[in-house]
């Protein structure tokens, strides 16, 4: 193991790195609740399945699964999960297995949470958010369900060091002679990305963490949390991930009776649970010249035993020993979501020219089509979704978990109901950038529409948007002839 220069070794992050849990339903009113929920999962999913005939490769279609934000249907399933959606934070697989089936021990629901939400926003918070989904669609009722914590990672972050192809001699594993223990070294291109240890049910692993994200931007977000626990900005400083694995079999050693709620008996318990499962792989400071020897079979094993004992008594792994230990660093506060993301206005201002390139073509020239677009647009949503196009924007703002708590709860946004108030400041907005395009008719067309409406210029550009419209509108009905091509526009 080397160390990096001028950096002291430190853990930089420590939390639940992979979360997998289960639900079973336990009361009739509840289960009939799920039927309806399923009952609309699989419209949704026979959408997609048919946006998927013409594909090589299975895509899911966007949808609004209820007033939880966006969420993405697969056309396909998993196993019995019939129905799997997903947003930026989890992914959620529904099954058609009856309530009680398999004496009430088969889940109706299965939950994975991404790194990134549980990261930032807790493992606790993250758990009690889609469990408050969960209780508003299917009741609040205390035996709601039964939940079972079906696999679970822990992971701690240490900065400042650097392990190398020699310490694959200084593991020692601590598992009973009936278990089998998998002992793995990970090279690329000649270059050590890390360890494993067993497989299946219990796994650790020990890898280049900073290399990973080097190759992988989309968890660049990482390196801001390590920030906020002392890494440096703007660094290459090593970070070595160390990881255990424990998937439900392992689990249920620890687990004492019976409890309805696996997920936070095994929370409550984490630092004993980390305790345990790292100790299983030890590490020794075996001086390079006892690697050597090692390496070239001059110890018998019970010398070898005692040379590793004697090692890790006298001169015991400072980073073995930080690493043992679960302190469980607090992640940033939600309100810092927004600092992790790289969404700016680049989307934005493509699709802005997109759509009045559009509105031109389907204006045939005429710039305000840009403005018949919005109210084509606002009275589909307010007849078929009684929204507002500004309510609709607010919402679309609502594409996971986080975004909801940071920015409704954290920053108070409400829904502006008042769509005539916003739609003058659009539409007055508009028509003053609309005005200065280099459209050598703007003048002559919003001149032409101030006179058929019997108004002055003045009185247009201030005029009741509302009433504006539907005259024009009312107009181009009764004339049966589009705005834009009568003769006095």
């Amino acid at each position: 193991m080397k160390y990096n220069e001028n950096f002291d070794p430190r853990i930089v992050h420590q939390g639940v790195d992979t979360l997998l849990t289960s639900h079973i339903i336990m009361n009739d009113e509840s289960y009939s609740k799920y039927q309806k929920i399923l009952m609309h999962l699989d419209n949704v999913k026979d959408e997609a399945k048919e946006k998927n005939k013409t594909f090589e490769v299975q895509q899911g279609i966007p949808f609004n699964f209820y007033t939880f934000g966006r969420f993405i249907m697969m056309p396909v399933g998993k196993g019995r999960f019939k129905y799997v959606i997903m947003n930026d934070d989890v992914t959620i697989d529904f099954s058609t297995v009856k309530m009680g089936a398999n004496n009430y021990n088969t889940p109706q629901i299965r939950v994975e949470y991404r790194a990134k939400f549980l990261s930032l926003l807790g493992h606790r918070k993250a758990y009690d958010t889609v469990l408050s989904m969960f209780d508003t669609l299917l009741g609040s009722d205390s035996q709601l369900f039964k939940s079972q914590l079906m696999r679970i990672d822990l992971a701690t972050d240490i900065a400042g060091v650097i392990y190398t192809p020699m310490d694959k001699f200084r593991f020692q594993t601590n598992f009973k002679n009936n278990d089998h223990i998998e002992f793995k070294e990970h090279m690329q291109y000649n270059r050590l990305t890390g360890f494993s240890f067993g497989k299946g049910d219990y796994m650790m692993r020990i890898y280049d963490k900073r290399l990973e994200l080097n190759r992988n931007a989309s968890k660049l977000w990482l390196t801001k949390l390590w920030t906020k626990n002392g890494y440096p900005q703007n660094n290459d400083i090593s970070v070595w991930r160390h990881e255990t694995q424990m998937r439900r079999p392992y689990l249920k050693r620890f687990r004492d009776g019976d409890c309805s709620d696996e997920v936070i008996y095994f929370f409550d318990m984490l630092p004993k649970l980390w305790s345990f499962s790292f100790n299983k792989v030890n590490y020794a400071s075996v001086s390079e010249k006892n690697v050597i020897k090692i390496m070239n079979g001059d110890y018998t094993p019970d010398a070898l035993r005692q040379m590793l004992y004697r090692t890790k008594k006298d001169n015991p792994s400072k980073i073995w020993a930080m690493a043992s230990t679960w302190d469980g660093l607090l992640p940033p506060l939600p309100t810092d979501y927004g600092s992790f993301q790289s969404s700016d206005y680049s989307v934005a201002k493509r699709m802005y020219k997109s759509f009045i390139s559009t509105a031109y073509k389907a204006g045939r020239g005429n710039p305000l089509a840009v403005l018949e677009v919005m109210d084509f647009v606002q009275d589909d949503l307010v007849q078929n979704h009684g929204l507002s196009l500004h309510d609709y924007g607010s919402v679309k703002l609502l594409s996971s978990f986080v975004d909801n708590s940071q920015l409704i709860t954290e920053h108070g946004i409400t829904y502006d109901m008042d769509f005539q108030n916003m739609a003058i400041k659009l539409y007055s907005g508009l028509r003053h950038r609309l005005s200065h395009l280099d459209y050598k008719d703007y003048n002559a067309v919003e001149s032409s529409l101030a006179s058929s409406l019997n108004m002055t210029v003045q009185e247009l550009q201030s005029a009741d948007l509302n009433y504006l419209f539907t005259s024009a509108f009312e107009l181009e009905r009764d004339t049966n002839q589009p705005i834009y091509e009568m003769e006095y526009i």
